[in-house]
């Protein structure tokens, strides 16, 4: 699907980056089925949180180029996915440290916002650097919040 968006386009809109994004983190419930055999909705929630933190990448990176620099757009979709996550915690299906996760999302996003022509100019290592650091540092939040309680005290 995203090839094919890719060719018709020669472009990639934010709805199809999105989707590639929902079905790379599938990995996460699949993963959990293939070893435990269930699917719950706590590994749906992980599904979701994790599709909604890398997706928040598309809003954060479009703020490097001129013609998509608007930071409406990126508001718009932190706070619909801050609003869904918030949800997801509430049904139950995310710890609170899972959902707060997602605040690096946010700070991330507040930094290029605030410093638009700062993101713009700053070379391409620096914007990587930043991307790899924040996705390790949510890993091992989320990674550390589903640990069994017996795990975490050692």
């Amino acid at each position: 699907m995203d090839a094919f968006s890719v060719l018709q386009r020669e472009q990639k809109s934010i709805f199809n980056e999105a989707i590639v994004f929902a079905g790379v983190c599938l990995s996460t419930p699949f993963a959990y089925a293939a070893t435990t055999g269930t699917v719950s909705a706590s590994v749906m929630g992980l599904w979701a949180l994790n599709t909604l933190y890398f997706s928040s990448t598309i809003f954060t990176v479009k703020l490097r180029k001129p013609k998509t620099s608007s930071v409406i757009p990126g508001v718009v979709y932190h706070a619909i996915a801050s609003l869904i996550i918030l949800i997801l915690y509430w049904f139950g299906c995310l710890s609170p440290v899972a959902a707060l996760a997602f605040g690096l999302a946010l700070l991330k996003f507040g930094i290029a916002a605030l410093n638009q022509e700062w993101y713009r100019t700053a070379k391409i290592q620096f914007v990587a650097t930043l991307e790899s650091a924040t996705a390790f540092a949510f890993f091992v939040i989320v990674a550390l919040s589903v640990l069994p309680a017996r795990l975490t005290t050692l």
